[in-house]
């Protein structure tokens, strides 16, 4: 069984204090994650740290006017610098890397989202680590999804993960500041509790979120049926350490919403009125088989929807399945019948070999 688990690291998790890339530092995460991997774990990496690595290399303004284009700055400096630094580390385990770098924007418009999730899907599927960071050199104030915790969310949205992993300083949520000799650090939270009265820590002098930007994301997550595990970087083998519940914080996802997170998504979001109507082979081998809907299998399309939107999967009258179309109505209509092969010569640009991929579906059968 294959977990799959998004890894968010804060700056000076990879990066030393006064900038540029720790070695070290990344080769524990990375020979830790690469022991996960063999153990059937699917790692996804929230990387922070491209402006941390980028500071040594760009003067840094007076004018407070000036800090976003400085920050950019840094970060396109700072950005290939670390991800050499993790293509080193990840050489010595024999374990290709891709880089993917986002903006807020990408999550909110429905294709952008979609070309994420496939991507990641293609990269896991294989054997590739996926390492996200937010696209600095072109993010700004209205676009910019602000610190990697919230990147984080969103990625683990986006590839159906079921764990959510943030590395920082602090090993946990500690009932008062941690650095207070009498705090105390929650083992288990559940996704009802109250946090208001906990006293927060301040920021890091280099990230920017803080301990208040990781109950945001934990707000975000636990209600969706996703656990999210809070523990600090500073320790060998971090995320073994944490998975095993050896420091930390769980913070528990909803048992509930776990068991149909996928499922209520798609059922609640199905455009009724669109459909494709497939023959006895197609419905065969999604029904005993769970594969992909390949346009081959695809006799009629119905109604007008978008590349992106959950569409039904219909088979004598009968709905059997709904999913995400790879293709809008229009360019379904061209394809339906054809082989995958085939494709390319109905229409110019084919950037998926099926109709909805077996990720992207949830049959009929299995909504009970």
């Amino acid at each position: 069984m294959q977990h799959r688990i998004v890894i968010k690291v804060g700056s000076l998790a990879v990066t030393d204090e006064k900038g540029g890339v720790s070695p070290s530092k990344i080769a524990e995460i990375v020979g830790d994650l690469h022991q996960l991997k063999q153990q059937g774990f699917l790692p996804i990496l929230i990387s922070s740290g491209a402006i941390n690595t980028g500071r040594q290399f760009v003067q840094k303004p007076e004018e407070k006017g000036m800090m976003i284009s400085y920050q950019q700055a840094c970060a396109a400096v700072g950005q290939p610098l670390l991800m050499k630094h993790y293509i080193d580390a990840l050489n010595e385990v024999k374990w290709p890397c891709a880089q993917i770098l986002v903006t807020h924007e990408d999550f909110k418009e429905r294709k952008r989202f979609l070309n994420i999730r496939n991507t990641i899907n293609r990269l896991l599927e294989h054997g590739i680590l996926p390492i996200v960071n937010e696209n600095d050199t072109v993010s700004f104030a209205e676009i910019t999804v602000g610190d990697n915790d919230q990147l984080a969310v969103m990625m683990t949205e986006a590839s159906d993960a079921e764990k959510l992993i943030l590395l920082s300083e602090a090993d946990g949520l500690y009932n008062k500041n941690p650095k207070d000799p009498d705090a105390v650090r929650l083992d288990e939270v559940d996704f009802r509790d109250d946090f208001s009265s906990v006293k927060m820590a301040t920021k890091t002098s280099i990230g920017r979120g803080g301990m208040e930007t990781k109950i945001k994301a934990v707000r975000k997550l636990t209600p969706l049926g996703v656990d999210v595990i809070l523990g600090t970087f500073m320790q060998a083998k971090p995320v073994s350490r944490l998975l095993a519940k050896k420091g930390g914080t769980v913070f528990k996802g909803n048992p509930v919403r776990q068991q149909s997170r996928r499922k209520s998504w798609l059922s609640t979001v199905v455009k009724n009125d669109c459909y494709v109507v497939v023959d006895e082979g197609a419905a065969d081998a999604l029904l005993q088989k769970n594969t992909s809907l390949l346009p081959i299998g695809i006799k009629k399309v119905h109604g007008k929807f978008q590349r992106g939107e959950v569409i039904q999967i219909r088979h004598k009258s009968k709905v059997l399945a709904v999913g995400i179309s790879e293709y809008d109505s229009k360019t379904m209509g061209l394809i339906k019948g054809k082989k995958s092969a085939e494709i390319s010569t109905v229409i110019e640009y084919a950037h998926s070999k099926v109709a909805i991929h077996k990720d992207n579906l949830l049959l009929k059968k299995d909504e009970l």
